[in-house]
């Protein structure tokens, strides 16, 4: 496996991990026992979360840069450009979906931190949109 793929499966797996819980604690109810969907809870879960992202990513990626043999860390050559870029275009695409779709949560009464937390949960969707489709590419050869 390639460092590049390496890297794709470490983005899918932090960004699940810290974000996935970060959502399930905030749209479960647990962390906004007081208010809906806010408050300083969700803003120190959100730090926490995003700590944990980084954490989690420096470390996983210097392990996996470590592992990797030394041509595999190389240059990206066309095959891996090409991937990285529809990869990225694609979560564009998802992305300014989603950014159109944030006008439904407005309709239904919801405002302030609750609208930046569904804007962060459709950056969180794009990110991980990026990172199966690389994953898928690299496996298929694309």
């Amino acid at each position: 496996m390639s460092f590049r793929e390496k890297s794709a499966w470490i983005t899918l797996v932090t960004v699940l991990v810290c974000f996935g819980a970060y959502f399930v604690e905030l749209f479960g109810g647990l962390a906004s026992s007081h208010h809906h969907f806010g408050g300083l809870q969700s803003v120190h879960l959100l730090l926490l979360a995003v700590l944990a992202l980084v954490v989690l990513q420096v470390t996983l990626t210097a392990i996996a840069a470590w592992t990797t043999p030394k041509a595999g860390r190389g240059l990206a050559d066309e095959r891996e450009r090409l991937i990285q870029l529809r990869a990225q275009s694609l979560g564009f695409h998802v992305l300014m979906v989603l950014a159109v779709g944030l006008f439904a949560p407005a309709f239904f009464g919801h405002r302030g931190i609750e609208m930046a937390n569904f804007a962060l949960l459709a950056v969180v969707i794009s990110a991980l949109t990026v990172a199966i489709a690389q994953i898928v590419m690299f496996r298929r050869g694309s």
